[in-house]
């Protein structure tokens, strides 16, 4: 009797011990069912483009269309003077270089510009064929840094036909002065709007009235151009 009463609670033990490693299997498989496949974890979000900071410094080429003002005081020594307008469109090209620090933009740039401005009166016809300057420029840019505000002025050339004056024509040298707004659309492109002065000295011719006299031209003329820039 006692044998079997030891072989039952072997048996017992046995049993229990079958029982709850039953009940730990149960759990863990429950668990990993529950769980799912696991997932992996989502890449990282790519950086944030930054555009780069916009630079007014390098070579550029443009660009203009406007139009013109001209006026023509006439002086035949040593009796007669008058004066007389023309106006016409303009188009041109620009070359130029800028320099930046700070706040501060500073360049020089050349244009040559087609002109068609004319005008007059009885004997004293003129027409402006073309144009053409080299300047210095000075600005400051807005807050933003991509609008400049500047003044220019330098050296300027103009082709002059004075039709009615003897038939006159001259290539003039003179100043220009002027300033304006540009404006920074992409990286590369600017467009701008500028007013120019020109003043294009005295040029002196034989007079058609009187015989023997001389005839003192004061050519000058006002512009409005309106360009379109490529920033290398």
């Amino acid at each position: 009797m006692a044998n079997k009463g030891c072989t039952m609670k072997t048996l017992r033990r046995l049993l229990l011990a079958l029982a709850a490693n039953l009940v730990a299997l149960s759990a863990a498989t429950a668990a990993d069912l529950g769980s799912g496949p696991r997932r992996k974890a989502p890449p990282p979000p790519p950086p944030a483009y930054e555009e780069a900071q916009f630079t007014w410094s390098g070579l550029y080429v443009g660009a203009h269309l406007g139009y013109g003002w001209s006026n023509v005081d006439w002086q035949e020594v040593p009796a007669f003077n008058g004066s007389h307008d023309g106006d016409g469109g303009l188009a041109g090209v620009q070359i130029g270089y800028n320099w930046q620090a700070g706040r501060f933009v500073y360049g020089v740039e050349a244009d040559i510009t087609n002109s068609w401005v004319e005008g007059g009166r009885g004997c004293c016809d003129h027409s402006i064929d073309w144009l053409s300057s080299v300047r210095a420029r000075l600005g400051m840019t807005g807050y933003d840094n991509r609008t400049l505000f500047y003044v220019t002025g330098g050296g300027a050339w103009a082709d002059i036909d004075y039709a009615s004056i003897g038939g006159h024509s001259a290539t003039q040298f003179g100043w220009v002065i002027g300033g304006g707004i540009e404006r920074a659309l992409t990286q590369n492109m600017t467009a701008r709007v500028e007013y120019l002065y020109y003043d294009f000295g005295s040029e002196s011719t034989s007079g058609p009235l009187v015989p023997g006299s001389n005839v003192n031209l004061d050519t000058t003329m006002h512009t409005v151009r309106f360009g379109l820039n490529y920033k290398f």
